[in-house]
C-alpha cells in the first residue's frame, strides 16, 4: 500500500484529501506547515506528497528545494495550490514536481495523476534494477535533425569516432556540442568506459588545475581529503572539456604535457599516474583568435584540434526545426505525462520566424514550456520567447553629448561606452531573470566574458 503525505494548512482541504485517498486504498499522513512536512518526509519516507505552496513556517517552495534528493530517488510530488500562475507551474515542474493542480481540483484527475506517478516510478525502478539503459541514455541520429548541414557534421563525427584523435567541436551556445561529444563517445571503442564532462567556464581559473589533476590531503588550504582529478576519472574513456579557453595561460603548459604524455601528478604529490583517455573539446570561442592574441598556446591548440567539427547555428539549418520540435514534444510528453498530439501551422511559423540566439537548447526550452501549457495541441499562445523584448535594448541609453571648448569629445568616449555597456548588461540580466548563462546568450557573448564584464562594472546577481 502506497503512503501519501498531505501538506495543507487549510483543514477542510486536508481532510477532504485524506478521505479521498483512504477511500482509494492509500495510507495517509498529514502536515499543516512546511517544517512539519519536511520532518515527516524524512521520518516516514512517504511514496507521494501532495504539497500546498502557501504554507506557514516553511513555504512549499522551500520544502521542494530541500527534498530534491528524495525526488531524485523516486518521491512523487504533486503541487496543489489556490495561488497559481503559469510561471509557478513551470518552475515547480523544473524543481522536480510530477504535476501541478489548481484549487478547486478535480478528484478523478488528481487520483489519475497519482496513479501515473507511481506507474512511472515503478517502471524506472524495474529498469534500474535490471540495469537496462533507458532509450534517452543512447544518442540516436534522429535527435540531431535531417538537414544537409547537420548530416555533414554527423558524417564527420562517424569518421573520427573510431579513432583516438582529439576532437575540437566548435559552435554557438546551445547548438548541441555536448550532445555531439556524447555521440562520438558512444560510437567509439571507449564507449563502455566513462564519459567525463568538465565545464571550464564555470570553474575559477585558479581551481581548474586541482579539478583536472586532483590533489592530496593538506596540499593547500581547504584540501581536507585527497581527491582524484578528472583525468583519472576519465581513464579508459573520454574526457570532454567545455570552454577550454578558460584555463589560465600559465597553466596550459602542464595541461599540454598531460594530454601528450598521458601522465599526471596530483597537486602536492610526487607520484605520477598513467592515464589513458580520449580528449574532446567543445567551445563557442574562436581559439585561433585566442592563439593570435597570445591568450592560448599555439602548441596546445594544434594538439587538441587534430580533428575539427563545426556545428551550424539553428538559424543556419531551419529545416531541422519541425523535426526537432516533434522530437522534443515526444520527449516532453513522456516526462510530463502529457499527450500533446502536435503543433499548429501558425505556431510552427512563429518558430520558423524566430532568430534563435540560444539555438537548439532554446528551442527545447520553448517546447517544454509549450507542452506544459497546452492541452491537446500547441498553439501560437503557447510559444513564449523569454527574450522577446531584447529589441528594446536599443532604447535604453539616452546620454546627452556635451561639448566643452578645448576638450576633445573623444576624451569622454570611454566613459560613455562603459556606461552604455553596463546598461546593456543589466538589461540582459533582467531579461534572463539573473541567469548568467542565458544573459550571456542575450548579450551575444560566452558566459566567461560576460562574467568578467559583470565584475568590471561591479554587477552581481
Amino acid at each position: 500500500m502506497y503512503t501519501v503525505l498531505v501538506v495543507d494548512d487549510n483543514i477542510d482541504t486536508k481532510e477532504n484529501l485524506i478521505e479521498l485517498l483512504e477511500e482509494n486504498n492509500y495510507k495517509t499522513l498529514n502536515a499543516e506547515d512546511g517544517k512539519t512536512a519536511l520532518a515527516k518526509i524524512q521520518q516516514y519516507k512517504p511514496d507521494c506528497v501532495l504539497l500546498d505552496m502557501n504554507l506557514p513556517v516553511m513555504s512549499g517552495w522551500e520544502v521542494l528545494d530541500q527534498i530534491k534528493p528524495e525526488i531524485d530517488a523516486g518521491l512523487i510530488v504533486i503541487i496543489i495550490t489556490a495561488f497559481s500562475e503559469i510561471p509557478m507551474a513551470v518552475e515547480a515542474i523544473k524543481k522536480g514536481a510530477f504535476d501541478f493542480f489548481d484549487k478547486p481540483f478535480n478528484n478523478e484527475k488528481l487520483l489519475l495523476a497519482i496513479k501515473h506517478g507511481f506507474e512511472k516510478f515503478q517502471i524506472q525502478k524495474e529498469l534500474n534494477e535490471l540495469k537496462i539503459a533507458l532509450p534517452s541514455q543512447m544518442i540516436t541520429l534522429d535527435e540531431f535533425g535531417s538537414s544537409s548541414a547537420i548530416q555533414e557534421v554527423l558524417r564527420n563525427a562517424e569518421k573520427v569516432a573510431p579513432t583516438d584523435y582529439s576532437v575540437l567541436i566548435q559552435g554557438p551556445t546551445g547548438s548541441g556540442k555536448n550532445l555531439l561529444a556524447k555521440y562520438i563517445h558512444q560510437k567509439s571503442k571507449r564507449h563502455q568506459f566513462p564519459l567525463i564532462n568538465v565545464d571550464c567556464g564555470t570553474i575559477a581559473g585558479s581551481l581548474i588545475t586541482s579539478e583536472l589533476f586532483g590533489f592530496v590531503k593538506g596540499s593547500f588550504t581547504g584540501a581536507e581529503e585527497s581527491k582524484d582529478g578528472k583525468f583519472r576519472a576519465a581513464d579508459g574513456g573520454t574526457l570532454v572539456l567545455d570552454e577550454i579557453g578558460n584555463i589560465p595561460y600559465e597553466q596550459q603548459g602542464k595541461f599540454l604535457r598531460a594530454v601528450e604524455e598521458k601522465k599526471i601528478s596530483p597537486i602536492g604529490s610526487n607520484e605520477e599516474f598513467e592515464v589513458d583517455f580520449r580528449l574532446i573539446v567543445a567551445t563557442l570561442e574562436n581559439l585561433e583568435n585566442a592563439v593570435n592574441d597570445e591568450k592560448f598556446r599555439r602548441d596546445l591548440f594544434y594538439r587538441i584540434a587534430e580533428f575539427v567539427i563545426t556545428l551550424p547555428s539553428l538559424t543556419e539549418r531551419q529545416d531541422d526545426i519541425p523535426h526537432l520540435t516533434k522530437i522534443f514534444i515526444k520527449r516532453c510528453n513522456l516526462n510530463l505525462n502529457k499527450e500533446i498530439s502536435g503543433i499548429s501551422d501558425s505556431a510552427m511559423n512563429k518558430l520558423l520566424e524566430h532568430h534563435w540566439p540560444g539555438n537548439v537548447r532554446e528551442l527545447q526550452h520553448i517546447i517544454s514550456t509549450a507542452v506544459l501549457l497546452a492541452k491537446d495541441i500547441i498553439h501560437t499562445k503557447h510559444i513564449i520567447f523569454r527574450g522577446s523584448d531584447i529589441d528594446k535594448l536599443s532604447s535604453l541609453v539616452n546620454f546627452p553629448i556635451k561639448y566643452h571648448p578645448g576638450k576633445p569629445l573623444r576624451d569622454s568616449l570611454d566613459t560613455l561606452t562603459n556606461n552604455i555597456e553596463r546598461k546593456y548588461i543589466k538589461k540582459a540580466l533582467a531579461i534572463a531573470d539573473n541567469n548568467i548563462t542565458r544573459a550571456a546568450e542575450i548579450f551575444g557573448t560566452d558566459r566567461k566574458n560576460f562574467y568578467k564584464k559583470m565584475n568590471k562594472y561591479g554587477l552581481k546577481v
